[in-house]
């Protein structure tokens, strides 16, 4: 195996800074310890939010379980709710992750696995498609509430037994930093950022158009970029004619801002003849 090289590690560690953790109303300081452990760990540099109340939290407890990461969470920003504590990088920019052990319903998305969610996340981030990763875990007792989730983009969840399924909220927040961790790190022989795909090019083109036209508004209050990432991911890996698909989607763009067809080159020559 090689060594990775300088601008490697400087890449990696930019990475780093760019993903964020927040808490949503924690309720034990010993959690919160260990939590600025884990990140600490697992190199995790982006900032450290809380939705809660400085003063509420039992900081003798966050010392004894922090050991010598307690700076980290002695910096942590404290928000009164999460939509603030949501606010980091450019709008539209960030992609943010709902963690739960609960399954979906009618009311609450199902939730993706947490390894190839991570994988797809940090993929984004390396692309550039994202500039910011944002991943918020809830209380102790209860995760998450209904609302809450659907302030995020994604809700994930880590695979466990069915006789039990929730897991300690520093193990939650151990466990999903390990995987971005193995992400970023990768292999050093292939340590470059993946180029996009053939299929890549093809669904950044469709969502450019699908944001052009109206069908996801401004912020994406309605959630609908998830679900076509979902559906444009099932393409296969090597699209036939694929030029053909980006010359549809160039021409529907420019009809859109000309109000009318826009008709050129040989298909504006039939028509004359006809």
């Amino acid at each position: 195996m090689t060594k990775p090289d300088k601008s490697f590690h400087s890449t990696c560690e930019e990475f780093r800074k760019r993903i964020h953790i927040v808490l949503v109303h924690p309720e034990y300081g010993g959690n919160v310890g260990s939590i600025a452990r884990a990140i600490e760990n697992m190199g995790v540099l982006g900032h450290f939010r809380i939705v809660g109340n400085r003063e509420t939290l039992e900081w003798s407890e966050v010392r004894k379980m922090a050991k010598h990461a307690f700076e980290r969470v002695s910096q942590a920003e404290f928000f009164p709710n999460l939509p603030t504590a949501l606010d980091v990088g450019a709008p539209g920019k960030t992609l943010s992750l709902a963690t739960s052990a609960r399954v979906g319903s009618s009311s609450r998305p199902h939730p993706m696995k947490v390894r190839p969610a991570i994988e797809k996340a940090t993929r984004k981030l390396k692309l550039e498609e994202i500039t910011d990763l944002v991943l918020v875990f809830g209380r102790e007792s209860d995760g998450l509430t209904n609302e809450e989730v659907d302030l995020c983009d994604w809700i994930i969840t880590i695979p466990s037994h069915h006789t039990y399924r929730s897991l300690n909220l520093a193990q939650s927040v151990m466990v999903v930093a390990h995987e971005i961790n193995e992400c970023l790190l990768g292999d050093w022989a292939s340590h470059e950022a993946e180029k996009p795909t053939q299929k890549d090019k093809i669904i950044h083109h469709l969502l450019e158009l699908a944001q052009q036209s109206g069908f996801i508004l401004p912020g994406d209050p309605f959630k609908m970029l998830p679900r076509l990432e979902e559906i444009f991911s099932q393409f296969p890996a090597h699209i036939p004619h694929a030029p053909t698909l980006h010359g549809l989607m160039d021409q529907i763009s420019r009809s859109m801002k000309k109000g009318e067809p826009d008709i050129k080159g040989r298909y504006k020559r039939v028509l004359e003849r006809s």
